[in-house]
């Protein structure tokens, strides 16, 4: 029972972990309230399938965006392209990237928009939810409902940074400029423990997103559980995670790094040792250095 629930704790056993089949069942144990869907969830372990055995298939615009984390994911548990569909469109069809109106009647559930994710002849929208499946799938949703829930929690916080950041930096918005990047990096809220104070709630910045996680964060090198989980990917993600100009069609230097500025990103760790830790884990990880070496081997990165 133990090595169907974990891939990696079956693969230290010496025994393999398949990629012939991938149950269905994860979407329904998900469902817009998260909370109810975790306690489902840990009911059933999907294991995973090929493609063409009726597996899965990530649909999304040719770039990172919302289906990053699920990719790096699946990269975590050694699973790339091949073992999986990773379909990547475009208004029009041009090398591996396929046209948009391919799948135009196929978009539903995610009310016509991407990202999909494909399961056998079932589809799951919304970007939250895809991570949840994949996470739950590959042994990355933690060993019980409450790191199940701690590993959502930051999805959450993480989340909210973000929607900090584009208040004020928009999408479609100038180049972020070095002030402002400083200003946003520095300055802000400073209650960094306990009780927030409800006053400073238009004035949290980076720094204090950043600071809070690092006080709940494991000390270990992963966040939740003392192993590795989504919530170390999101991490990354969010505040590692770099793309090469030589891998992508963006002009601008500041889109490819972590909100702006990797430097300002970097010194900020440092005042954080757990969630440099985190960062580092996952990026020195074997999988992940395939992931980001092969991910634009075909086709560059649109964003």
């Amino acid at each position: 029972e133990e090595n169907r629930r974990s891939p990696e704790l079956a693969a230290q056993r010496g025994m393999s972990f398949s990629k012939s089949c991938f149950a269905y069942g994860a979407a329904a144990g998900f469902a817009a309230g998260a909370a109810a869907g975790i306690g489902l969830a840990h009911l059933w372990t999907p294991s995973f399938c090929s493609p063409k055995k009726g597996g899965i298939s990530l649909l999304y615009w040719n770039g990172r965006g919302l289906m990053e984390v699920p990719r790096m994911m699946l990269a975590l548990t050694g699973l790339f392209p091949g073992d999986y569909e990773n379909r990547k469109f475009g208004t029009e069809a041009k090398g591996g990237i396929e046209a948009l109106d391919a799948i135009k009647d196929q978009m539903d559930a995610n009310f016509g928009r991407m990202p999909i994710l494909k399961v056998g002849e079932a589809s799951i929208g919304q970007s939250m939810a895809i991570n949840y499946y994949i996470a739950k799938a590959t042994g990355l949703l933690g060993s019980s409902v409450l790191e199940a829930a701690q590993i959502i929690s930051i999805q959450e916080h993480l989340r909210e940074l973000g929607l900090a950041y584009r208040a004020v930096f928009p999408y479609g918005g100038p180049a972020p400029t070095e002030e402002a990047l400083e200003d946003f990096f520095t300055t802000g809220a400073t209650d960094y423990s306990g009780q927030a104070d409800s006053k400073n709630r238009a004035s949290r910045k980076m720094k204090w997103f950043v600071k809070r996680l690092e006080g709940i964060v494991g000390t270990d090198g992963y966040a939740v559980g003392g192993k590795l989980s989504m919530a170390d990917v999101l991490i990354y993600r969010t505040f590692g995670e770099t793309i090469p100009l030589d891998q992508t069609t963006i002009k601008e230097k500041y889109k490819t790094e972590p909100f702006g500025s990797k430097a300002k990103m970097n010194r900020l760790l440092e005042e954080c040792p757990k969630l440099k830790a985190i960062v580092d884990n996952v990026e020195s990880n074997p999988g992940m250095k395939k992931w980001l070496e092969i991910r634009c081997k075909d086709d560059k990165y649109g964003f």
